[in-house]
C-alpha cells in the first residue's frame, strides 16, 4: 500500500478515459485508498450546478487541503465528525493554514478577516467550497449534517420593525439586505464594522485610538452618559461645577428650548480625566491660561487648539480618525444606542421582575423618552441578540486592557454583557429612585 501523506487529485489523459473508461479524475486518501466521495463531489459540481471543470476543481483542490488538515491531527478524524468538532477544525485550519483573524460574532457565528499572507478569495473559497461539500454530502446520505450551514432562528417570523433612521444604528436590517450571512464562518473586509449596539467591546476598541485627552474625554462621557453629542460639547464650566464638578453635570436637552434641565451623568474615571483636560490640556490653549478654579461659568468645557468652542464638525473630523486607526465604522450617535442597550442588558440580568420594570421606567426617565414605542424598538433588538458569555473580567477593562478594580472586586463576577457603565448606572438608579 502506498501512503501519500495528502489527499490527492490524480488527472486522467483523455486516451486513458477512452480506452478504459476511467473518469476525468480521480482522489485518493493518504493512507493510497480511492476518496470516491471526492469525485463525486466534483461530478455533482459540474453536472447539478452547472460549474465549469475548472471551478469543480478548485473546489475540490480546497477541500481536500482541508481534509488533509484533518488527517494530519488525527488520521481517525474524518468529515463525517460531529459538526460542532467540524466548526472547531475549520476554525483552526483559518487560523493556523491561511492565516486569518476568527472572532466570534455576538449572533453566535465567526467573522473572518484576512491577513496579508491570504487573499480575502482564497479565504472565501476555501468557505463556498467546503459548504458545498457538506451540501453535496448531505444529499447524498454521506453526512447528516452540514457543519458550515447556520440561521438566526430568533430572527425568523418577527414583522415588526422599529421606526429609526438607517444612520442610527437601530434600524433592523431588511430582507437579504445587511444580514449577517447564514454561513458559520463569514469574510469580511478589512475594515470589519460590528454591529455597535450589540458589541460589548465596541469601547475598549475605540478609546485608545484618539489623539488627544479632549477627544477621549468627550467620548468616554458619550459611552458612559448616553448623551447626545450636542449636549456633551455645549457644556460649560458651570453645567459641571454646578453639581460638583463630580459625576454628573446639567446640558440642554433636546427640545428644552434652550433650558438645561436635562442632567447627564459618567463614571468617576472619567470626571478625573475632565479634570486633567481643563487644568492641563485645555489651558495650554486657553487665551489667559486658566484651570478650573478660574474659569467662568460661561467658559466652554472643550475648546479647540484656537482657544474657541469645539464644534461638531471639528470633533467628527477627529473621531472619523480615530474610527478609521481602529477599523471601525461608527458615528458618535450610534454610542447612544450602544448605552441603552448595555443598560437593558445589565436590566435584564436582575431576578426580581418588579426592579426590573422600575429600572425600565428609571431609563425611561433618564433618557428623556417621550414616545413608549422608543424602548420597545430597543427591546425588540435585545430579543434577538443571542447572549453568548462575556468574562467578567473584560467588563472591567478600561481602554487600555488594564484591570482597574482590585483583586478583591475583581473576584465578583458580572453578568453577560455588563460593563463598568452599567454598575455606575445600577447606583445612580438606586440613589435617584430609591430602588
Amino acid at each position: 500500500m502506498t501512503t501519500l501523506n495528502r489527499f490527492r487529485i490524480v488527472k486522467l489523459s483523455s486516451k486513458l478515459q477512452k480506452e478504459f473508461g476511467l473518469p476525468e479524475l480521480i482522489c485518493a486518501s493518504p493512507d493510497g485508498m480511492p476518496f470516491t466521495e471526492g469525485q463525486a463531489f466534483y461530478h455533482w459540481v459540474v453536472s447539478d450546478n452547472d460549474c465549469e471543470p475548472t471551478t469543480a476543481y478548485n473546489y475540490l483542490n480546497a477541500v481536500l487541503l482541508f481534509l488533509t488538515f484533518l488527517w494530519d491531527g488525527s488520521p481517525s478524524l474524518q468529515y463525517t465528525a460531529p459538526a460542532e468538532q467540524i466548526r472547531n477544525q475549520v476554525r483552526d485550519y483559518l487560523k493556523q493554514r491561511l492565516g486569518c483573524v476568527v472572532r466570534q460574532h455576538s449572533s453566535g457565528n465567526y467573522t473572518v478577516k484576512t491577513s496579508k499572507t491570504i487573499a480575502a478569495t482564497s479565504a472565501r473559497l476555501f468557505l463556498t467550497a467546503l459548504k458545498r461539500f457538506y451540501f453535496c454530502a448531505k444529499l447524498k446520505g454521506w453526512s447528516d449534517t452540514n457543519p458550515l450551514e447556520w440561521s438566526t432562528r430568533l430572527m425568523q417570523g418577527q414583522g415588526f420593525k422599529p421606526h429609526m433612521p438607517p444612520k442610527s444604528g437601530m434600524t433592523l436590517p431588511e430582507e437579504r439586505k445587511g444580514r449577517m450571512p447564514e454561513i458559520y464562518f463569514c469574510v469580511v473586509s478589512g475594515d470589519w464594522q460590528p454591529r455597535i449596539i450589540d458589541d460589548p467591546h465596541l469601547r475598549q476598541l475605540l478609546l485608545p485610538a484618539f489623539a488627544h485627552l479632549r477627544d477621549r474625554v468627550i467620548a468616554r462621557i458619550l459611552f458612559d452618559s448616553g448623551a447626545r453629542v450636542s449636549e456633551v460639547l455645549g457644556l460649560v464650566v458651570g453645567d459641571w461645577r454646578s453639581r460638583g464638578q463630580q459625576e454628573r453635570a446639567f446640558t440642554i436637552n433636546k427640545g428644552s428650548r434652550g433650558e438645561r434641565v436635562k442632567e447627564i451623568w459618567w463614571s468617576t474615571d472619567t470626571a478625573q480625566l475632565l479634570r486633567n483636560y481643563i487644568n492641563n490640556e485645555r489651558r495650554l490653549y486657553d487665551s489667559k491660561g486658566q484651570g478650573l478654579s478660574d474659569l467662568s461659568d460661561s467658559a466652554r468645557l472643550f475648546v479647540t487648539d484656537e482657544g474657541d468652542p469645539y464644534t461638531y464638525a471639528a470633533f467628527y473630523a477627529n473621531w472619523q480618525k480615530a474610527c478609521e486607526k481602529s477599523q471601525l465604522k461608527i458615528t458618535p450617535h450610534q454610542v447612544r444606542h450602544w448605552f441603552v442597550t448595555t443598560a437593558l442588558r445589565m436590566i435584564r440580568s436582575k431576578a426580581d421582575e418588579t426592579q426590573r420594570e422600575a429600572y425600565r421606567q428609571s431609563l425611561i426617565a433618564y433618557m428623556g423618552w417621550q414616545n413608549p414605542e422608543t424602548i420597545k424598538a430597543y427591546d425588540h433588538h435585545i430579543r434577538k441578540l443571542d447572549f453568548t458569555p462575556t468574562h467578567a473580567a473584560l467588563a472591567r477593562l478600561d481602554e487600555k486592557g488594564n484591570d482597574i478594580l482590585s483583586d478583591a472586586q475583581s473576584s465578583k463576577a458580572l453578568p453577560a454583557g455588563m460593563n463598568v457603565v452599567s454598575e455606575e448606572m445600577e447606583r445612580w438608579l438606586n440613589k435617584e429612585f430609591g430602588w
